[in-house]
């Protein structure tokens, strides 16, 4: 059977411990990250099939000699989930990837790739990023049949550089097709009001998004903020507030509300975030798959769109979206319900679905779906597999975060992080991680800088005393000699 290696912060039955994924940055900055990628991990886990997370780690240095040659000897095929990553931020990554290809002769395909722009502009605004966009499409095409993007959006940025259109497949986001064709999301009440149960979910940079954000918590005393990115882990974590968001209204510091009343969290693995998720009566909020995870999980979900790539994939599944660059305190959660449309959520799912299979089928990658394909040692190994708790505020009453938090300092985060007995092993560390930009890892770098220093001082020193020894002996031979022929002369 097919041996792939699969674009993924891990794979979806290993737990990592908080402190793990953030110092290792395990789940890439973003929690969300995790359903595409373990959806379409799901897709591809049919029986027999092995499949190997790269940990993210191809994008994270550049490549080095050698590396594109063990991919080529160990898999079969390359599959590369991705999410937003046309835009300037992502382009450093991107062409490591390229890079990376460039010597990789197996196929190579790659997953819901989206174009990002803000609000209002379009597909022009990203100029500064078509030589890199080009290059790694063209990699891509290479090595497959075509590319999958998220939408009609994606298709035309690409079309304008060049590529044609038949050798781009529009499949929207592979995170909502986790449960198949027949997935359904339905109303479990009427109506909410003041005391239901609610799940936001928030952008902190978004305008206004601290005057909406203290609005709804105060209007609604069941509601919980569920974080998902890395500020917010290392917020809930350790306290540390957001280095970049001044509004203190936002939910980014232990000072707010929402913090002190332990009503925020930040989930670890997609599946224990779905289980609570189905406890809510509604979700709502401008992460694309915060909302994702409340319908996957059967949960009425209301996305804000506020730039391009939200835009474009929520037109595309008809999901229930309202536009709102700017947010206000005077949005009702009441009205976002009643103004949910679901019908067109669940007719779009399976043409969504047919048009991904499809896709997946034209890239010679097999799935779950297909006839005679079984994904039931997935299931098993799903269903054996314990996750993290979520992760709560250093408030929590019973004090269990700050003891947790107090062992993982007492084990030697800082000091000792690639040996610590919960840290995270990359399946296929390709190449070595060293935690490029972080503080551990500018440890570990003037370590070893100081070790090699030291190795060659120590080099230098043995061969001083090396020559000593030769020179002292040579010195004591000749004494000795003169010494004898003084006497033989006598």
């Amino acid at each position: 059977m097919a041996r792939l290696l699969i674009r993924s912060g891990k794979d979806p039955f290993t737990p990592v411990v908080a402190e793990s994924t953030l110092t290792q940055d395990v789940f890439n900055s973003n929690s969300g990250n995790y359903l595409f990628q373990h959806s379409v991990w799901k897709a591809l886990a049919i029986d027999g099939a092995e499949l190997v997370s790269n940990s993210t780690l191809s994008e994270r240095t550049s490549p080095e000699p050698g590396d594109a040659d063990r991919i080529n000897e160990t898999f079969d095929h390359v599959v590369i989930p991705l999410a937003n990553a046309f835009r300037p931020e992502f382009a450093p990554r991107l062409d490591r990837l390229s890079e990376l290809l460039e010597g990789v002769t197996v196929p190579v395909t790659v997953v819901g790739i989206g174009a990002q722009a803000a609000h209002g502009q379009g597909v022009e605004s990203l100029s500064e990023i078509d030589d890199s966009v080009r290059r790694f499409v063209a990699q891509v095409l290479d090595r497959s049949a075509s590319i999958g993007v998220r939408g009609e959006f994606t298709s035309s940025y690409l079309q304008r550089l060049g590529f044609p259109a038949d050798s781009i497949d529009v499949i929207g986001c592979p995170s909502l097709f986790l449960h198949g064709p027949d997935h359904r999301v339905e109303r479990r009440v009427a109506s909410i009001d003041t005391d239901s149960p609610l799940a936001l979910n928030l952008t902190p940079e978004v305008p206004g998004v601290g005057a909406f954000a203290t609005a709804q918590a105060e209007r609604h005393p069941n509601l919980t903020y569920i974080g998902q990115d890395a500020n917010d882990l290392r917020l809930l974590l350790w306290g540390v507030p957001f280095p970049h968001v001044d509004d203190l209204a936002v939910p980014v510091h232990l000072h707010h509300p929402l913090y002190q009343q332990d009503r925020m969290r930040l989930f670890l693995d997609t599946w224990p975030w779905y289980d609570f998720l189905a406890t809510q009566d509604f979700a709502y909020g401008t992460r694309f798959h915060g909302n994702v995870a409340a319908l996957l999980a059967g949960t009425p979900a209301m996305l804000l769109a506020h730039d391009s790539r939200t835009s474009e994939l929520a037109d595309y599944h008809r999901m229930p979206v309202r536009s709102m660059p700017e947010l206000s305190a005077d949005v009702k959660a009441e009205e976002l319900f009643d103004a949910a449309d679901l019908d067109g959520f669940n007719a779009a799912l399976p043409e969504g679905f047919a048009r991904f299979t499809a896709f997946l089928e034209r890239n010679g990658l097999e799935h779950r779906w297909q006839d005679g394909r079984s994904g039931a040692e997935f299931d098993a190994r799903l269903a054996a597999a314990t996750f993290p708790p979520p992760v709560h505020p250093l408030v929590a009453a019973d004090g269990s975060e700050i003891a947790s938090r107090l062992q993982w300092l007492r084990d030697g985060m800082v000091l000792d992080i690639t040996r610590h007995a919960q840290a995270y092993e990359h399946p296929y560390p390709h190449p070595p991680w060293r935690g490029a930009g972080s503080r551990h890892a500018r440890i570990l770098a003037t370590t070893e800088d100081k070790l090699a220093a030291q190795r060659r001082q120590i080099e230098e020193l043995t061969a001083r005393i090396d020559t000593l020894e030769r020179t002292t002996l040579v010195s004591l031979v000749r004494k000795v000699v003169r010494r004898v022929r003084r006497w033989f002369a006598r």
